[in-house]
């Protein structure tokens, strides 16, 4: 069975687009303060950034993917064929033009196309969004070139890094690849207290709540909680999922030790 990973829009661009050489990840000199400190050593183990993405193509104006079988997610069975309409980034269209064993009807085909695909004998479904993933370091796996094809390549178009690297690493290949300068999946980053401030470790109430709000402010998408501590984590107020309403989205995500179960209030 061959299978075209893509039903949403924005990944559609990265399911087809394969970029290759490697630019130098470049650091900007900071002042040494305790704060750049702080930030340096934090940065110290992130991977090198993914190169520019020069291969591949679209988005497009119009694309078609013309004679599909669409799985689409439901939990209903393949339908088809089917023929899929993508604008820019979002699907605009899914036009039934058959059943399968009979000739396609041309009559019920979308017109045009500044790209046409044809999909006959393939399936489309929608992208496997991976909920928990990390990135490498120097010493191990330091290219995310590598993982992120590996993650494009398996149909999974959208991640969540809890974390991918540091805050400053995972923000920055969040904008490139939301921009589509580089192939990888959509990035949804989360990140584990006092990371990204450079003010030190959250170990009071009144320190998490100014980080959730720092982190917020800087584009991260979540908060991820292990065994944090008692004074954290042993009443409501301060709770994981306190602490996501302060963020007012109502997302978190946790990794609760066994050490720090019985000082939690989940």
């Amino acid at each position: 069975m061959r299978c075209i990973p893509l039903l949403t829009a924005p990944l559609l661009a990265g399911s087809l687009s394969l970029s290759v050489p490697a630019r130098a990840q470049q650091k900007a000199a900071t002042p040494d303060t305790a704060v750049a400190r702080s930030l340096r050593n934090e940065q110290r183990d992130d991977p090198k950034f993914a190169p520019d993405r020069h291969e591949g193509d679209g988005p497009f104006p119009r694309l078609v993917i013309r004679g599909a079988t669409l799985i689409d997610g439901t939990g209903g069975p393949p339908r088809g064929p089917v023929d899929i309409v993508v604008e820019g980034n979002r699907i605009t269209d899914i036009a039934s033009v058959g059943v399968p064993h009979v000739a396609i009807d041309s009559t019920r085909r979308p017109k045009g196309g500044t790209r046409q695909i044809d999909a006959t004998g393939m399936y489309v479904m929608p992208g496997i969004v991976d909920l928990h993933v990390h990135q490498g370091t120097p010493q191990k796996a330091p290219e995310s070139e590598y993982y992120n094809k590996l993650w494009l390549a398996h149909g999974i178009t959208t991640v969540r890094g809890v974390p991918f690297a540091s805050f400053a690493y995972s923000v920055h290949e969040k904008e490139r690849s939301a921009k589509n300068e580089i192939a990888a999946p959509r990035y949804v980053v989360y990140q584990r207290p006092g990371t990204g401030w450079g003010q030190g470790p959250v170990t009071t109430p009144e320190q998490a709540r100014a980080w959730v709000r720092w982190i917020k402010a800087h584009g991260a998408d979540g908060l991820k909680l292990g065994a944090e501590g008692q004074e954290l984590m042993a009443t409501p107020t301060t709770s994981r999922i306190a602490l996501a309403r302060w963020l007012g989205s109502g997302i978190s995500s946790s990794h609760t030790a066994r050490s720090g179960i019985s000082s939690s209030r989940i």
